[in-house]
């Protein structure tokens, strides 16, 4: 059977930082002359109805750089991850997972206007879609193309976005879709960890903490998608955000009214749900997401 050519948003890489309405859910290539052939399978159809369940409870850009500066946050460089790793990554699951997190720094540092460390972290990305065979993702065309677009930031997200778009593509091609999935779980992990850092421990933002609850729903759909691939790289890291599921696992969810216990904090989500949580209980989940972010970029 063959079809035009449809590629689902399976890897923004933006996550946490990355363009997350409903709306957004496929991208359709027009190319009449690019066809190519799909295999339609339940497991395929299962897993692109789970990649789609994951951008459902992602914020946009916007949202979240506007919630980083009432959270009284701005951009910290310091918690990105360091551009000189990026030759470090020599193994395609490594090299997978840290494209991840340099597309979410690179979002995060577009979001915030920082034009030179756009370009560091654009460039990083470009290195690790190399390594990893695409290298039409972010060729001279492409990269001077964000270039020129480096002080216009909706333009540059939908070129970052496209590059990534390209990348998942070539990986679904070449029957490396676990990779593309490694990509998924990178940006948002590097997403919620980019985000958890804002939080003060002592006086943590409630506003700052209801986003950081609202991830629950992410994680478990992210959880879901991991577990159709049984390839050890994936295996190992749904082991890891299996752990952080378990302390998600202490918020609540109720639904209809809301319901506020002593010291807790309380998040309301689309369909009548809310979240009921102690501070205690993010705080752990901002060490988890740091801890197992810290072994990726390791």
């Amino acid at each position: 059977m063959k079809m035009r050519k449809y590629i689902y948003v399976a890897m923004s890489a933006t996550m946490l930082l990355a363009c997350g309405d409903s709306e957004t859910g496929t991208v359709v290539i027009d190319e009449p002359d690019s066809e190519i052939v799909v295999v339609e399978t339940q497991e395929t159809e299962e897993r692109v109805e789970k990649t789609q369940m994951v951008f459902r409870t992602i914020p946009s850009p916007l949202e979240t750089a506007s919630l980083f500066q009432n959270a009284g946050s701005g951009y910290n460089a310091g918690i990105t991850n360091p551009v000189e790793n990026v030759r470090d990554y020599a193994t395609n699951i490594k090299q997978s997972l840290n494209l991840g997190i340099y597309g979410a720094d690179l979002s995060f540092a577009n979001i915030f206007d920082q034009t030179q460390e756009s370009m560091l972290y654009m460039n990083c990305a470009k290195i690790l879609a190399e390594a990893l065979g695409v290298t039409s993702a972010f060729d001279i065309a492409t990269m001077r193309r964000m270039e020129s677009n480096m002080n216009n930031r909706d333009s540059l997200m939908v070129l970052i976005n496209d590059a990534f778009w390209i990348t998942d593509a070539h990986m679904k091609e070449n029957g490396q879709e676990h990779l593309s999935v490694l990509i998924i779980a990178g940006g948002w992990i590097e997403g919620l960890y980019l985000g958890s850092t804002s939080l003060d421990k002592d006086n943590p933002n409630q506003a700052l903490m209801q986003r950081i609850a609202d991830q629950k729903y992410s994680l478990n759909n992210l959880v879901d998608l991991l577990n159709t691939y049984q390839n050890d790289g994936v295996l190992e890291l749904t082991d890891k955000l299996k752990a952080l599921q378990l302390v998600y696992n202490k918020i609540e969810v109720k639904n209809g009214k809301t319901t506020v216990s002593k010291n807790s904090g309380v998040a309301t989500i689309g369909g009548g749900n809310v979240l009921i949580f102690e501070p205690e209980t993010i705080v752990e989940i901002t060490t988890t997401i740091q801890k197992i972010r810290d072994e990726i970029i390791s």
